[in-house]
């Protein structure tokens, strides 16, 4: 197997392993408090006079920032009921965004006067406020809430050129001032844009759900989700079948940002924190005899165990918990290495010998001090974080670029008996790998397998068989 240390990651997977290990402190109602408590003096102490928060202290106050700060700390109000320790600053917070507001739409309506024509759609910036605003739904000064109605009227305009985003935005602010038949046509629209299967759940799958710096497709999924549980609660197929999409994600990646991990848990438990209740832990067996499993925090999160030569033919998993579960069964075994077959599991790869012309190589074509290329396909069904090409090469294959580095996006570590690749993110479809050798001496040769795994999630991986190589002097 590969072994993490090998990678550029060992760090990430000691951490994340860490906090697999330290999940039981989410449940120790003392120390979560103690955090609270703390983290609530850190937003406070970097909170600014006139209510913004800025990008970094002592930077001037971010509408931006305030604006992402605040709608945390709206879902939290609306998650667990309205929280004594931010009302202060929500409160504080909401006359600095209302003031920016009331400027901008002074500005479109000069615009509008110049040009003679309409302003148009709201920015996002004012649709992310008209979020917060349709959530908290506190009463505003008359300027700010002149403003916001200024900004509602273009928001029933036009709706073609929106992102999933803004249309899950929009479906909401909707909902939230009684525009129930529009809200519904839109949260339809958000449905129709969607594709299902089984193992992944429903996700979008369209250029108009936008990659974001927080990574990956993740607040996207997360406004369509509450969209739909806020303006069609009844159809819960839909809704699961996101929420699937969202758990399958994390399955694979890391989510190095916080702020993924915070919209993930506002869209399963916005509406149902029931979901943290303990539940009965789900039943491995071996020949009906079950295995003791380390236990799982509340009856929820990742439980790991081995068996050393296992006595049984048949394993077999009773799921026994509601809502979403994902396991994986490993066998180690030895195994000759010409004997190992094409194998692939949510990931495939390929690997092909070429001459120097590009062509397929065949039998006692090679001989000492030809140059030769290596061609690796791989063809991925989903995108996935720190991924790791082992490509095994054979005795009289030395590399023509010998230093380690970043090629090709991938960080490429020649080895005595392999090149190794690593990839930080591997966008799901087809990437191929190019990598030139010298024949430097003549006989038969094994190249060993080519294997590719997901180092964060390992049931993702795929082998290319061996192949035999001759080499004429």
């Amino acid at each position: 197997e590969i072994l993490l240390q090998e990678t550029p990651w060992v760090n990430d997977a000691d951490r994340e392993t860490e906090q697999k290990q330290r999940l039981a402190d989410f449940f120790d109602e003392n120390l979560m408090g103690n955090r609270i408590d703390e983290a609530i003096k850190k937003l406070r102490a970097l909170q600014k006079g006139d209510g913004s928060w800025s990008w970094w202290p002592g930077m001037d106050g971010s509408f931006y920032m305030t604006v992402s700060i605040s709608e945390m700390l709206t879902r939290l109000n609306v998650m667990a009921g309205k929280q004594q320790a931010t009302d202060l600053m929500l409160s504080n917070a909401f006359k600095f965004m209302g003031k920016e507001i009331v400027e901008d739409v002074k500005e479109m309506k000069k615009w509008e006067k110049e040009h003679g024509k309409d302003y148009g759609f709201p920015s996002f910036k004012a649709l992310q406020y008209l979020y917060i605003c349709a959530l908290d739904g506190r009463k505003l000064p008359k300027d700010v809430q002149a403003a916001n109605d200024y900004l509602i009227g273009k928001m029933k305009k036009d709706i073609k050129s929106q992102s999933i985003y803004e249309k899950a935005l929009s479906a909401i602010i909707l909902a939230k001032i009684g525009e129930t038949k529009r809200s519904q046509e839109y949260a339809q629209s958000l449905k129709e844009y969607t594709v299902f299967t089984e193992e992944k759940g429903r996700y979008y799958d369209t250029q108009r759900a936008y990659y974001s710096w927080y990574d990956y497709k993740i607040p996207t999924e997360v406004m369509a989700i509450e969209a739909l549980k806020v303006i069609t609660p009844e159809d819960e197929q839909t809704v699961e079948e996101m929420l699937r999409w969202l758990l399958q994600e994390k399955r694979t990646q890391a989510w190095d940002t916080p702020i993924n991990s915070v919209n993930a848990v506002y869209a399963f438990l916005f509406d149902n924190t029931k979901l943290l209740d303990a539940q009965e832990q789900n039943v491995l067996a071996i020949d009906g005899k079950p295995i003791e499993l380390p236990k799982a925090t509340a009856g929820i999160g990742y439980v790991k165990t081995a068996i050393d030569q296992p006595k049984g033919r048949e394993f077999t998993a009773k799921k026994t918990s509601t809502g979403t579960s994902w396991g994986a069964l490993y066998a180690q075994f030895m195994q000759p290495t010409r004997d190992i077959e094409q194998s692939a599991s949510g990931i495939k790869i390929k690997r092909e010998v070429l001459d120097a012309n590009g062509q397929q190589l065949t039998a006692n074509t090679l001989k000492v001090g030809d140059r030769i290329k290596v061609r690796i396909t791989i063809e991925s069904e989903r995108d996935l974080d720190f991924v790791q090409v082992l490509d095994r090469r054979a005795a009289c294959m030395e590399p023509v670029n010998q230093l380690s580095g970043y090629r090709n996006g991938a960080y490429c570590s020649p080895k005595d008996n392999s090149t190794n690749y690593y990839f930080n993110m591997l966008p799901k479809g087809k990437r191929v790998i190019e990598t030139e050798y010298y024949i430097d001496r003549a006989g038969q040769y094994e190249t060993g397998t080519c294997t590719i795994q997901c180092a964060y999630s390992p049931e993702y991986r795929a082998t290319a068989p061996s192949m035999t190589i001759k080499v004429n002097e």
